[in-house]
């Protein structure tokens, strides 16, 4: 976050020889979405029950055996009219103060600005399957509900702010040119991450509804005339979340994240031993808890599976964020497994994401 800070200032004060700080460039929030809905319904990923935050226009997901497990997951809003005036910080996460009444209002349909399209490709193997299979599939995924603690986000943001605009510099330096002002920035530097260090704290919604949905599709026998078996499914997430820490001098808002998850499928990835593929169709109940400290967050989700197959997924998992743009997870444990002897899941993922072009917006 503090090289978030710098980088609004230095671009702010280039741009406008008054200083005044006004710019936010959302492409420098942290990535912190651990998979995409197409992983998701191939069951290949560290954690099935996630809502992401703070998106990029482009996210990449790879999983342990990297270049046999891919994913590409796009988010339009960032690529659709860039440039426009009102496209300010609070009106993105929904909390917005009224230009009329003066008053602070949420929209708890923002989130569906985050709707993101998702593609992946793995060879895996699935049960009651002879060897890896080339398997494709296309996802989405929404936010249709979010709330938020509308007067902690515009004591936050007005308080960001008004520390940054309240920042002078010498007229010497203004018409140095931008090297000077780099390198005055470079020698303020702790002095201005001081500053605004009890304002760049991220803020999660209290409480938000997740929407996916997921179409795969293999080759029977890895052959394009050997005709295809499909796989669908669609699910709702929700995640509430209570900070650990508030009030406190850390420099994270540490949080208690509990999911809960439910999901629809139909699996056509099943042969039986005649190698004639069959559907099975199956409900998913579950639910998450996951601590959140600062770049480090561990979590135990627990799913149960009913109707044609029975079956249950029972892991362990981390994330570490390496930096804005990159960060690591891994899962552990039993995974959906109609076979006892073939359940262990161990599973690494990296996930990048990419600003494809100026996402920049106001604090206002």
């Amino acid at each position: 976050m503090k090289t978030y800070i710098r980088i609004i200032i230095a671009l702010a004060v280039i741009q406008n020889s008054n200083a005044q700080i006004t710019d936010v460039d959302l492409s420098q929030f942290t990535l912190s979405n651990s998979s995409s809905p197409a992983f998701v319904l191939l069951e290949e990923t560290p954690t099935a029950i996630y809502t992401p935050e703070n998106f990029k226009a482009l996210a990449i997901h790879a999983l342990d055996n990297f270049g046999e497990s891919l994913s590409v997951e796009l988010t339009p809003y960032f690529l659709i009219n860039q440039q426009r005036k009102d496209r300010t910080y609070q009106r993105y996460i929904g909390v917005y103060e009224d230009d009329d009444s003066g008053q602070l209002k949420q929209n708890p349909f923002s989130g569906l600005k985050t709707t993101t399209i998702s593609l992946a490709y793995l060879d895996k193997e699935f049960s009651g399957l002879v060897g890896e299979r080339k398997t494709y599939a296309i996802g989405a995924r929404t936010t249709l509900l979010r709330f938020y603690n509308k007067d902690k986000v515009n004591a936050n943001t007005v308080g960001l702010s008004t520390a940054l605009s309240n920042f002078t510099i010498p007229n010497q330096v203004l018409q140095s040119g931008s090297e000077a002002i780099k390198a005055y920035f470079e020698e303020k530097k702790e002095a201005i991450n001081a500053t605004v260090a009890p304002y760049t704290k991220t803020i999660k919604p209290i409480f938000r509804l997740d929407v996916a949905a997921g179409y795969s599709t293999l080759f029977k026998e890895n052959t394009i005339d050997s005709g295809t078996a499909n796989r669908l499914g669609a699910w709702l997430t929700s995640e509430t979340s209570l900070i650990l820490n508030d009030g406190s001098d850390a420099e994270t808002n540490n949080y208690f994240n509990l999911f809960v998850t439910a999901r629809y499928i139909e699996d056509g990835f099943n042969a039986n031993s005649s190698n004639e593929f069959f559907t099975t169709y199956y409900r998913d109940f579950g639910g998450k808890l996951d601590f959140e400290f600062g770049k480090f967050s561990v979590g135990y989700e627990y799913i149960t599976r009913q109707g044609t197959v029975e079956s249950e997924r029972s892991v362990g998992s981390i994330k570490f964020v390496i930096n804005k743009d990159i960060s690591i997870s891994g899962g552990f444990g039993k995974d959906f497994s109609v076979n006892e002897n073939d359940n262990l899941l161990t599973i690494f993922g990296i996930h990048w994401g990419i600003n494809t072009g100026n996402s920049n917006v106001q604090i206002n």
